[in-house]
């Protein structure tokens, strides 16, 4: 097991700061939970997973939004695959 020092701080924020690098997922709240598991696991920076919504015409939905502050643990976590594995 590989032991990320980053992680004696609070890594993951409320709300997403607007330097942060974003992606939006359309998900069930347990495969967003997956997914945060596997960001903490797998990234090293700080990150956000926000709840934001999403109106087409007069439809409406809620997305939830991923957000990182290091520009490649976005990179990382969009190569892994995982989100695409979770889309609704």
């Amino acid at each position: 097991m590989r032991i990320n020092p980053n992680n004696f701080f609070k890594r993951e924020l409320d709300i997403l700061p607007p330097h942060f690098v974003n992606t939006v997922v359309k998900a069930h709240e347990a495969d967003v939970e997956k997914m945060r598991r596997w960001i903490y696991e797998h990234c090293s920076g700080r990150y956000s997973s926000t709840k934001d919504v999403v109106y087409d015409g007069e439809n409406s939905s809620t997305v939830t939004v991923l957000g990182f502050e290091e520009p490649g643990d976005l990179t990382l976590f969009a190569l892994s695959g995982i989100a695409q594995e979770h889309q609704k």
